[in-house]
Parts: C-alpha cells; sequence; structure tokens
C-alpha cells in the first residue's frame, strides 16, 4: 500500500484514524472498536454490506470496466476526452490537464477503471497526489492502467462511505453519483473530503423526455436481473436497432410536441428516437461491442437515477457550494463548485 494514504485514510465510519497492522502476508488497516480492513494488491479495502441493488450496480460496473478493450479504446479516448473537457468549461482537453496538475490532492470518486481522469492523466504527469476510489473491483484495472503514473494510489470504497474527511483540494466525480442509492448523499459525501475552499468537479444524468423516461426504466428493469453476460447479449438487437436507424441517415423536420417533450427542429431519426422514444445509442466512429458497451452502460445498472437542473442546483446551495459552472446539456448537468 502506498504508505502517503497512511497520513490521510481514516475509518470510513467514525472518521477517526487507522492503525496499520503487517500480519505478515495479510496486512490490515485497524480502527477503533475492533474494526479491520484488508489490504490487497496494495489496496485498503474498505467495502461492506451492499444492499441488493447496489451490489447489482457494482457487479454491472465492473464486468464493464474489466473488458479492457473498452477502457483502454484509443477511439473512445479521442470521441470522449473532449466532450468533457468542454463540458467542464475548459477549452480543450489540454487545457483541463493543466488545470488539475496545478492541483496538490485529487480524489476520483468512483474512478472504475480509471478511464475518465485517463484522458489526462499518464506517464507524463507532473502533478500533485492522485487517489482513485471505487466501490467495485475495477479499482485493480485502474491500478493495472495508472498505477506507473507518478504519485497514483487506489482506495476500494464506496463513495457514500469514503474513509476520507477534508483532506483533498479538488475532487473529480464523472458520471458516479447517480449510480448510488441516492445521488445527493453520494455528493455531500465527496464534499465532505474537500479541504474548505477546495473544488468537486461532478456530472450527473439529467432526467429525459416522458416517453424515453417511461422506455429508459422498462428495459432497465427488464434486464436488470440478468447476470451482465446475459444481459450485453439481450441488448445486441438493441444495439443493431440503433446502427440501423443512423445508416439510413434520414431527417425529418418536427413541429413542438409539449406532451412528449419534443421541441420544434430538423432531426435525424435516429437522434429523434434516442432523446425522446428510447436510448437506442450509435456512433459510427467506434465498434460495434464498443456501442454496444455504451447501451449496457446505461441500461444494465439498477441505480441510475435522472436529475432535474433546478433539483441539482438546489443541492449545491443546501451543501455550502459556490457554484461557478453550471452546465446543462440534453444529457447531463455538470458542475464545478468550491467548498465554503
Amino acid at each position: 500500500m502506498d504508505e502517503r494514504l497512511l497520513d490521510i485514510l481514516v475509518d470510513p465510519r467514525t472518521k477517526r484514524p487507522l492503525r496499520l497492522r503487517q500480519n505478515g502476508a495479510a496486512p490490515t488497516l485497524e480502527g477503533d472498536g475492533g474494526r479491520s480492513y484488508p489490504i490487497r494488491n496494495g489496496i485498503p479495502r474498505f467495502v461492506a454490506a451492499l444492499d441488493a441493488e447496489q451490489s447489482q450496480t457494482e457487479q454491472s460496473f465492473e464486468f464493464k470496466w474489466k473488458w479492457r478493450e473498452f477502457s483502454d479504446s484509443p477511439r473512445l479516448k479521442e470521441q470522449f476526452g473532449e466532450w468533457v473537457a468542454t463540458r467542464y468549461g475548459f477549452a480543450h482537453l489540454g487545457e483541463m490537464r493543466r488545470f488539475f496538475e496545478t492541483r496538490e490532492r485529487i480524489l476520483d470518486a468512483g474512478c472504475g477503471a480509471g478511464y475518465s481522469s485517463s484522458m489526462w492523466l499518464d506517464e507524463s504527469w507532473r502533478g500533485g497526489e492522485w487517489v482513485g476510489a471505487d466501490i467495485s473491483e475495477a479499482v485493480d484495472v485502474a491500478k493495472e492502467r495508472l498505477g506507473s503514473v507518478p504519485g497514483t494510489s487506489f482506495v476500494q470504497a464506496d463513495v457514500l462511505e469514503l474513509p476520507f474527511e477534508g483532506v483533498f483540494d479538488t475532487v473529480f466525480s464523472e458520471g458516479v453519483f447517480h449510480h448510488t442509492p441516492s445521488t445527493r448523499a453520494a455528493l455531500a459525501s465527496a464534499i465532505r473530503a474537500l479541504r474548505p475552499g477546495g473544488e468537486i468537479l461532478f456530472y450527473v444524468y439529467r432526467r429525459k423526455s416522458p416517453v424515453r423516461e417511461f422506455t429508459d426504466d422498462y428495459v432497465r428493469e427488464a434486464i436488470a436481473d440478468l447476470d451482465p453476460p446475459q444481459a450485453l447479449d439481450a441488448l445486441r438487437p438493441l444495439t443493431k436497432l440503433a446502427q440501423a436507424l443512423a445508416e439510413l441517415k434520414v431527417e425529418v423536420q418536427v413541429e413542438d410536441v409539449p406532451v412528449l417533450g419534443i421541441e420544434a427542429g430538423r432531426f435525424d431519426v435516429q437522434r429523434l428516437i434516442y432523446w425522446h422514444f428510447a436510448k437506442l445509442f450509435w456512433n459510427p466512429a467506434l465498434s460495434f461491442e464498443e456501442n454496444l458497451h455504451i447501451n449496457f452502460d446505461w441500461y444494465h445498472p439498477r441505480y441510475a437515477h435522472r436529475h432535474e437542473p433546478d433539483e441539482v442546483r438546489g443541492w449545491c446551495d443546501d451543501l455550502g457550494l459556490s457554484v461557478s459552472r453550471f452546465h446543462v446539456d440534453e444529457a447531463g448537468i455538470t458542475v464545478r463548485a468550491t467548498k465554503g
């Protein structure tokens, strides 16, 4: 285990300091009251019992991120990186990287396989400490991918019970909080890991049009009890339909349809269906399997809350955040804010 973590780790339940006990080949971190937490593969493990939905969500993402062809895909990195950077208000990915290199200690809350941070974190990193925390064993994949980058360390922990208290000047959480039992509670937990004056950058899903919301929940309910490989296979026909619609390259002019949440405009048919009727994701720059995994990412996890912008802004106000950027698009809500 990276010894720098000992200076900042606390018992996630009591927020009291932890003690390292070597125990030969099975080291542990020990807290008050006899609680102990194992260290495996150099990673402290703090995940306790999860509710059924949380366990299903954790297993879903562990399956996704352990498919390295997805998490290491250069096509995905190219497509995703600039989109992420501009949502957070950076002119490009290089500017986002320079921002993070000015920070002293960064927490990637819900790092998965380290995918989002890998957009700007690599062997040439010259910034401060970066800690990746994830509820699943995808954190082991993150260590494989990013563990050789100077200043990185890894923790398996639930974002709702982080083993940190007021020690980070930056928290980054890209599309994670809505995959927990409570998006607001996850945000509040991440804020507690921040120092006063620290900055949080996060993204959560936005509520979609009413028919799209119905379809999302209907498909999720139909496949959530399948194990991940079965769910992936169940979504192959859906992904093929998305591909077929995209390849039509047909546009339609639509008037306002308020009862369906559709505003007037000219739409590609696939995009009209995507935003307002069913998430049938297709990007021709990606392989079929990559498109399939993006559809899997949306439909399989039990926890996938969607929110209204006013709801998220209200949380920020209630939790003492000073918002510097609040970006809303059809997909989601991106926030940069400082802890008071």
